[in-house]
């Protein structure tokens, strides 16, 4: 008989979890309560993000919505964005290339559970965007994925697979639809 005891565990260092319990708070409060668009306030976010660790360039945009788990593992190139209500889920490194779009909605996922053992153990593996994408509404963006230069992932897409440069993917789970031609 198979014994299966899913407790979803999180083996992260007691630090660790600390200061994501610490930063929890400052994301629901200091960062939440901020008027979206206005330039000092996007410096502000930025700000709050590299206190923690973030290592995000001054120009990126963060929305006030957008739940940030694990900031010391976020990268974020000039000129990126983060859309409403996303949740960047950084149990592993999450690097964002410059002018690269996160739409509103999309989750950003780097940690799953070994579904194989018994224990339901966590699996962490990092994501990688790279520069000139957009990752439209409600997509979800598995751990250990690649998405290369100036790509686009449809809205509600999931992406399971690695994504070349220069394609389109759409669906669940996302698939190759053509090449991004940019005139």
């Amino acid at each position: 008989m198979m014994i299966f005891n899913p407790i979803q565990t999180n083996a992260m260092p007691l630090k660790d979890k600390l200061k994501n319990m610490v930063w929890r708070i400052v994301n629901k409060t200091l960062f939440r309560f901020t008027p979206p668009y206005l330039s000092l306030f996007r410096k502000w976010r930025v700000l709050l993000v590299r206190l923690f660790g973030g290592q995000v360039d001054w120009n990126a945009s963060l929305h006030p919505t957008a739940v940030i788990d694990y900031p010391w593992n976020l990268m974020m190139r000039e000129k990126a964005s983060l859309g409403e209500k996303c949740w960047v889920y950084a149990m592993a490194p999450i690097s964002i290339g410059e002018l690269t779009c996160i739409g509103k909605d999309v989750y950003l996922l780097t940690g799953s559970h070994d579904i194989e053992k018994s224990t339901f153990d966590l699996v962490t593996k990092p994501i990688k965007i790279g520069k000139g994408c957009w990752i439209a509404t409600a997509a979800t963006v598995l751990p250990g994925i690649a998405i290369g230069d100036y790509c686009v992932v449809a809205a509600n897409s999931v992406v399971i697979k690695n994504v070349e440069a220069c394609s389109v993917v759409g669906g669940n789970p996302a698939k190759f639809i053509k090449k991004r031609i940019i005139k």
